[in-house]
């Protein structure tokens, strides 16, 4: 007689006492629907199904299906030097025409160029700003600076108090800049907004910045970290606010690489000239007494030395400071976030450096001409290294209620030099 495999215990649990037990499954006759507790002697309910055949075997679970991994979009430029040398030069001749009034407009048709231009995931960027709301800004900006230019000839006293609030108001133009900006730029017909987070901009844009010099500059990568925290972190898509999860030790790590090529480069190149020169003393002395000759007496052609090794560590820091922006600019979109959607910059540097000392050059060469060119390879650049690995849909993005803001703040911070750009 063979026998089927053994049979599996039922567990049993009295719902008056809680007194359990395990009961083999062939000792419980089919149809029963009631157990009596032995120990209380209470009738309950008894749920588990029972049959007189074992029960068949289950299937195994359903795998869960692998979700789609994000989608890489790469941001697209379309504009070319040719379209926006028209642009441009138009700009410049109405501008020079109008005194500067028609900057207001000048600005908004650069601007809706490149917004026009820039593409991502096939859908351009628009920037809506009126160009009145930018003149009335500019004709506040404009009078504050002739007023602050007047106050520097007529009185010491004038000209300190005028910068001394030109100075305590800078966090408030940075941020009604930025709110200005931002309301009135778009993707989908989606705005992008800004915080008015003052109380934050005064400690990062003033409190930070006067405290740095008395750090020996050991203050300024955690300054220029707060800085770009800010920016992001109080800006956003619709209703969705930008993220950030950079940390200081990466800024400071970027500013100890610029020191070191700095320092190696300024290193090598007094080396190489000290070795140039001893060679040029060895095997051309006659060079070398002709040359010294025609530069007069000694501490002139010393003087001559000190002016070129100068020049020599301006060109040097130039191309750290384009190294070290390189750098930043990385860090910031890497750690960039919009909801579930992550940012990755892939600037390299040397290619930076060659596009800016390229561009200074023909635009010299061509006294100013080439600028448009210029423009348009930098941004197509800088924008084709700039992607999106995509979680959600556009449709998820809900779009904020955003109130009108004036142009005064970001006027006023392009008439005195304020650079609002990330």
């Amino acid at each position: 007689m063979t026998t089927g495999p053994k049979a599996a215990n039922i567990p049993v649990t009295c719902s008056g006492c809680g007194f359990s037990v395990e009961v083999a499954r062939e000792a419980v006759p089919p149809g029963t629907v009631r157990a009596t507790c032995p120990r209380c002697g209470v009738s309950f309910p008894f749920t588990v199904a029972v049959s007189s055949s074992p029960s068949p075997p289950t299937s195994p679970p359903t795998p869960p299906q692998p979700q789609p991994g994000p989608r890489d979009m790469k941001v697209e430029f379309s504009g070319t030097a040719r379209e926006y040398f028209g642009i441009w030069i138009v700009n410049t001749l109405l501008k020079i025409v109008t005194l500067g009034v028609y900057t207001a407009w000048a600005k908004v048709r650069k601007r809706r160029y490149f917004f026009g231009n820039t593409r991502l995931a096939g859908a351009a960027f628009d920037y809506l700003a009126d160009p009145l709301a930018l003149l009335k800004g500019w004709l506040i900006g404009a009078g504050l600076f002739i007023l602050y230019a007047v106050g520097t000839r007529v009185s010491p006293f004038l000209s300190s108090t005028l910068g001394t609030l030109f100075f305590v108001s800078v966090p408030w133009l940075i941020v009604r800049s930025r709110m200005f900006s931002l309301r009135n730029s778009s993707y989908r017909n989606i705005r992008f907004t800004f915080r008015e987070n003052y109380e934050e901009a005064y400690l990062v844009f003033a409190g930070l910045v006067i405290l740095t010099p008395f750090t020996l500059g050991l203050l300024l990568p955690y300054t220029t970290y707060r800085q770009k925290r800010f920016f992001i972190l109080n800006s956003a898509y619709g209703a969705t606010l930008f993220s950030f999860d950079a940390r200081p030790k990466e800024f400071y790590l970027a500013y100890l690489k610029a020191s070191g090529v700095f320092l190696l480069a300024a290193v090598m190149t007094g080396l190489l000239l000290f070795v140039g020169f001893t060679a040029l003393e060895q095997f051309a002395p006659e060079l070398v007494r002709t040359v010294a000759g025609s530069l007069g007496s000694p501490r002139h052609a010393m003087t001559m030395a000190a002016v070129a090794a100068a020049l020599v560590l301006v060109v040097i820091s130039l191309a750290v400071s384009f190294y070290l922006r390189t750098m930043l600019t990385n860090i910031t979109w890497n750690a960039t976030r919009l909801g579930l959607n992550r940012f990755s910059s892939r600037l390299m540097a040397r290619r930076m450096i060659w596009l800016y000392a390229s561009s200074a050059v023909a635009i010299l060469g061509t006294c100013g001409l080439l600028v448009p060119w210029a423009a348009i390879r930098i941004s197509r650049y800088r924008l084709e290294c700039l992607s999106l690995a995509a979680v959600d849909t556009p449709e998820r993005f809900i779009a904020a209620a955003t109130g009108g803001i004036d142009a005064s703040g970001e006027e006023i911070g392009d008439i005195f030099g304020i650079d609002m750009s990330l």
